[in-house]
């Protein structure tokens, strides 16, 4: 009996490890690909000509809304250490400076 319980305990534990290992992994790919999307989306507003349409403009907005959104889940799910209250913060405050100008020219 006492052998099984040991023999559990030696699979039970490289199993949690790679459930672990495996975690870590994915929240490494998706910072990743949620700061390239931030990235890309940034640049497309700023290659938005200033006598560009609001059309244009709205729609450069919402998807870089989306972009943060997504990094903010991506950054409450996955960080632990002491900047993540903070980092989560300053994404909430470019979501909801965006919001202000999407609002601004998306109901015109």
């Amino acid at each position: 009996m006492r052998q099984s319980r040991l023999l559990a305990v030696f699979v039970a534990v490289p199993v949690l490890m790679i459930g672990v290992s495996s975690a870590v992994a994915d929240c490494r790919e998706d910072h990743a690909a949620a700061d390239q999307n931030v990235r890309r989306t940034r640049a497309a507003i700023e290659k938005i000509p200033d006598d560009g349409s609001d059309a244009a403009r709205c729609a450069a907005y919402r998807r870089y809304i989306g972009a943060l959104t997504a990094q903010r889940g991506v950054i409450e799910r996955c960080s632990t250490g002491s900047n993540r209250a903070q980092n989560v913060s300053a994404i909430d405050t470019g979501i909801a400076e965006y919001n202000k100008r999407a609002e601004a020219i998306c109901k015109k």
